[in-house]
C-alpha cells in the first residue's frame, strides 16, 4: 500500500510506493535485486574503508549525466575501473532494476504529475542538446542513478545538496534484515522514523530534508538503490544550455527576468507539489 507525507497545506512533499496491484511476480524482484548487487560487490572487490563517502561507510557506483564540479558543459559519469564499469553495465540491464525504474517513474508521475511535467521537459531539451548524454534507464525521468553497496549501507544523517532543491529523489532499500528492528528510515526535520523494509521505495526531496538510517542487526545486510537529478542540470537548461556567467553576458535581458523571478522563486517551486486533494486532476492534465 502506497503512503503520501504532506504539509500543512496538503501538498504532497513525500510519497512511499506500494507494490504495483495485481502483480504477483513482484516479491521477487527485491531479493533478486540484492542478489544481484550482492554478486556485483564480490566482482568489484571494494575496500573496507570508503573515506570518499561522506554519507556513510559503503561503496557506492553512479551512471547516468550529471553537472557541475568542474566541467563545462553537462558529462556522463564516468567510471574509470573497468570491473565496475561492467557491474554497473550489467546491473542496469537486470530486470530488476528495470521494473524498479519503471515503478518508480510511474510513481512519479502519479504523485507528482506537475513535477515530473517539468523535470521531463527539462531533461529531454537536455538529451535533444547533447545526443551523447545517457539516462541509466531510458523509460525513467531521472538521469542519474547510483548503486549503494554493502554489506552494510546504512548513511549518516545528511542531505543530498546538489539534488535539484524541489525534486524528488528515489530511494529503495535492499538486503537481508529485520526491518521491525533496524533499517528504519529517518525523516529528522519532520519528526519522522520509518519502518522501511527490503523492497521499500520513497520519493522525497533529499536536497532539503535531512535523512538517515538506523544501524540493523549484526549478521544482516543491507544495500539500497537510488535515482536522483542534479540541481545544476535544471539550472543549466534555465540558462539556455550555458553557464550563469555566459547567460548573463549573451542574453542581459534574460539575466534580468531571472533575477527579478528570484526572490517569488520559492512559491513557483512550491507549485511543483500537488496537493492531497488536487492528484486526480493533475494527473489528468498531465
Amino acid at each position: 500500500m502506497s503512503h503520501t507525507v504532506v504539509d500543512r497545506e496538503q501538498r504532497v512533499i513525500a510519497y512511499m510506493l506500494g507494490a504495483p496491484r495485481g502483480d504477483p511476480g513482484w516479491k521477487d524482484v527485491a531479493p533478486r535485486a540484492n542478489a544481484a548487487m550482492a554478486e556485483a560487490e564480490q566482482e568489484c572487490g571494494f575496500p573496507d574503508l570508503h573515506p570518499d563517502n561522506t554519507r556513510g561507510n559503503y561503496p557506492v557506483l553512479s551512471t547516468g549525466f550529471s553537472y557541475g564540479g568542474g566541467p563545462s558543459h553537462p558529462f556522463n559519469i564516468p567510471i574509470y575501473n573497468v570491473k565496475h564499469k561492467s557491474a554497473v553495465e550489467r546491473l542496469l540491464l537486470h530486470p530488476s532494476f528495470v521494473r524498479y525504474a519503471g515503478h518508480i517513474n510511474a510513481g512519479v508521475s502519479t504523485g507528482a504529475s506537475r513535477l515530473y511535467k517539468h523535470l521531463d521537459e527539462a531533461l529531454y531539451d537536455i538529451c535533444q542538446d547533447d545526443p551523447t548524454l545517457r539516462k541509466p534507464f531510458e523509460h525513467s525521468v531521472f538521469p542519474a542513478a547510483s548503486f549503494n553497496f554493502g554489506p552494510y549501507a546504512a548513511t549518516v544523517p545528511h542531505r543530498d545538496s546538489r539534488n535539484v532543491p524541489y525534486g524528488w529523489c528515489a530511494v529503495t532499500a535492499l538486503g537481508n534484515f529485520d526491518y521491525k528492528r533496524g533499517g528504519h528510515l529517518i525523516l529528522w526535520d519532520l519528526k519522522l522514523i520509518i519502518e522501511f523494509p527490503p523492497g521499500s521505495t520513497i520519493l522525497l526531496p533529499s536536497s532539503i530534508i535531512t535523512h538517515s538510517n538506523t544501524a540493523i542487526q549484526p549478521g544482516e545486510t543491507r544495500r539500497s538503490f537510488t535515482q536522483h537529478c542534479s540541481g545544476s542540470l535544471i539550472r543549466w537548461w534555465t540558462y539556455g544550455f550555458r553557464t550563469q556567467a555566459a547567460m548573463e553576458e549573451e542574453d542581459p535581458e534574460l539575466a534580468r527576468q531571472l533575477k527579478a523571478r528570484a526572490d517569488g522563486r520559492w512559491k513557483e517551486t512550491l507549485g511543483y507539489f500537488s496537493k492531497w486533494t488536487e492528484l486526480r486532476k493533475d494527473m489528468a492534465e498531465f
